[in-house]
């Protein structure tokens, strides 16, 4: 190309991409539904690429629009760390969020020095909590939440969306023959997140079963642990075969502390959606940390593996 597309196109596609819905960008963005879709369909022909693939289903990033959404969003949180530095305040500035234990362990506090390097004025408070906390009366500023993104009288975008597979430690299957089968696979020590089963997530290993066109047991065999984090962990002791969220074991998985024996990959019913008040979405040190977060989320997701294909 001899030329970059418009800065608004670009733009649509992000928030499009962050999204993976036209009509919950076109809300972000105040426009139409029809008016978002034309805009990427236009930047797709300008580049002479397809950055989606769509279904009466799901909206989902080509290779080529997951790299673009990547660079993207690396761009985007420069360009806001440059502005913030313009009227950065002198002091501190407290930023209070809440996260689910297994997300704030595994997946948020790895990260967070990279925020910590970029704005060293925010202070940054997290609490691990599993309960659902009222925002307003804890005096928390920013929620990330597991869930279907329903929380009435917030403002709600979707952060992102999540993969599971089996994972388990390398030294559990140094000495047995490669998994080639799911019969194989449910022949290996399970570990079970107890949390997983009772909720509607499809992060259990019924669900994931279930999408691979298997009929499960009444009962499962396995060690069972009370929500992820513990499951995460007793994989990676070489328990048994845990079935992990792809957010929560990606950089174990990238390190070899754990490793997949079937790489059979399913989506999850829940996301990951980021909650505010509307008195606090707007601040700037929530602005802030929000969209280094959804950079964050955009950089995991790239490198997840790809979806199984459903059967039949």
């Amino acid at each position: 190309m001899s030329r970059l597309p418009s800065l608004d196109a670009l733009h649509v596609f992000a928030v499009a991409a962050r999204h993976l819905n036209f009509t919950s960008a076109a809300a972000e963005l105040h426009r139409t539904q029809s008016a978002v879709s034309h805009r990427v369909k236009a930047l797709e022909a300008e580049l002479g690429v397809q950055l989606f693939t769509r279904s009466p289903r799901r909206l989902e990033l080509t290779a080529a629009g997951s790299a673009l959404a990547h660079h993207m969003n690396q761009s985007l949180g420069g360009i806001e760390r440059i502005i913030a530095g313009f009227g950065r305040l002198a002091g501190t500035q407290r930023l209070r969020i809440t996260a689910l234990p297994s997300v704030a362990s595994r997946w948020l506090t790895p990260r967070l020095p990279r925020f910590l390097d970029l704005y060293p004025e925010i202070e940054v408070q997290v609490i691990a909590e599993s309960r659902l906390l009222d925002l307003r009366t804890e005096s928390i500023d920013l929620a990330v939440r597991f869930g279907r993104g329903r929380y009435p009288r917030h403002v709600v975008s979707l952060l992102m969306r999540d993969r599971v597979l089996p994972v388990c430690s390398p030294q559990l299957i140094v000495e047995r023959a490669p998994v080639t089968s799911i019969d194989e696979l449910l022949a290996l020590p399970l570990v079970h997140d107890s949390d997983a089963e009772q909720d509607e997530s499809g992060s259990d290993w019924r669900s994931w079963l279930e999408q691979m066109g298997r009929r499960a047991t009444a009962h499962l065999p396995g060690q069972r642990f009370s929500d992820a984090d513990l499951s995460i962990e007793a994989a990676v002791r070489g328990i048994g075969v845990a079935l992990g969220r792809f957010s929560l074991v990606a950089d174990y998985l990238a390190d070899g502390k754990l490793v997949s024996p079937l790489s059979l990959v399913t989506s999850t019913a829940y996301s990951y959606y980021l909650v505010a008040l509307p008195e606090s979405a707007c601040l700037p040190r929530v602005a802030r940390f929000s969209r280094w977060l959804r950079a964050e989320a955009a950089a995991t997701m790239f490198t997840a593996p790809p979806l199984q294909p459903l059967p039949g």
